[in-house]
């Protein structure tokens, strides 16, 4: 005549909801812990090559050439550039530059080389390339020339 009672079930998933919740708050505190952990620098031992001395560069002459080429040339040396003058056009021509072939300077990185261009002959379509796609660093010209 009676139905039989759901009470265990129902008491049994009641019991249920707080173990779910402090599980889930329990993973949230480790997630959480691990990814501060994640953010906070390695502790920095004091480089051991500080003192030793600047790798010296030599400017290269791209004086006369068509601005795509001396571009690249900068780029494949380890120097940086930027453009004064007509707008970085591949065919535009470097009428001089700054500083002077044959310059020797510290590399600082990628020294910026600072190219002042001439209209060439072919078209200047699209946008300017007016500085080295991966930046440049600060000249800083070597007192004297030291061995490679």
């Amino acid at each position: 005549m009676f139905e039989a009672s759901d009470a265990r079930t129902v008491s049994g998933r009641i019991l249920t909801l707080p173990r779910l919740t402090a599980v889930a708050a329990a993973g949230l505190l480790v997630s959480a812990t691990i990814s501060l952990a994640a953010d906070k620098p390695a502790a920095v031992k004091q480089a051991a090559h500080v003192n030793a001395p600047r790798k010296v560069m030599t400017v290269p002459d791209v004086r006369h050439q068509l601005f795509v080429f001396a571009s690249g040339m900068l780029e494949d040396s380890g120097f940086g550039w930027k453009v004064r003058g007509a707008g970085g056009f591949p065919s535009n021509v470097v009428v001089s530059q700054s500083p002077k072939p044959g310059t020797h300077v510290i590399d600082t990185g990628s020294p910026a080389i600072t190219l002042m261009l001439a209209r060439g002959r072919g078209s200047q379509l699209g946008q300017p390339q007016n500085r080295s796609p991966y930046g440049a660093s600060l000249i800083r010209r070597a007192r004297r020339a030291a061995k490679k």
